[in-house]
């Protein structure tokens, strides 16, 4: 069976769990396995940088933001720290170069209007919902997928060992997945050490 797209997915699971009655969990069992990813797995795939300008000391999280990797404000580089050691250095006026998050927004120390910002941030892939929807992770490892929503599977149907099998095959995918990342982000480049 071809693992492709979300409909895909769904027929899989189903195949896998020898049921065809379980057309709506099915779609919970995929829902409980990209929360699981989004936790998780961290890729390539899911780099974006977003760019523009501040206004006043908050930044909107972005769209689907997981969380920060690099942020740039006015070509300085920023340090996160707690929202309670944020709190602290506000109280005394700090000078320094932070950030933090509090609720949904990013909070910059001394950010200002007009003040240009570059944030590089994991990005979860979106979820799914129409049946043609894929996305990178689905083409290059199913198995996290499958696997993640098989065990969810386990736990609906009260088949302990399902769950257990499932959740360990998705460990081990994530964890291969996370050494091939690894291995290829230095891939074609010779190690350098650098100095600050």
């Amino acid at each position: 069976m071809a693992l492709s797209t979300y409909a895909e997915l769904k027929a899989s699971i189903a195949d896998w769990c020898h049921r065809t009655d379980l057309t709506t969990p099915i779609v919970d069992f995929v829902k409980l396995a990209e929360s699981q990813i989004r936790r998780d797995v961290r890729c390539r795939a899911m780099n974006v940088l977003a760019t523009g300008t501040l206004t006043g000391e908050t930044l909107a999280q972005p769209t689907r933001y997981i969380e920060a990797q690099r942020l740039l404000v006015g070509g300085a580089e920023q340090e996160y720290v707690s929202p309670g050691v944020y709190a602290q250095m506000q109280d005394y006026q700090s000078q320094e170069l932070k950030f933090t998050h509090i609720g949904t927004d990013i909070y910059i120390m001394q950010g200002a209007d007009g003040d240009a910002y570059s944030l590089l941030y994991w990005q979860a892939f979106a979820a799914f919902s129409a049946d043609s929807d894929t996305n990178w992770l689905l083409t290059n490892a199913p198995e996290i997928y499958l696997s993640g929503a098989l065990s969810h599977a386990g736990i609906y149907l009260n088949d302990d060992a399902m769950m257990a099998k499932h959740a360990a095959v998705y460990q081990a995918a994530v964890k291969l997945l996370k050494s091939s990342e690894t291995r290829s982000q230095f891939s074609g480049s010779r190690l350098e050490i650098r100095v600050n």
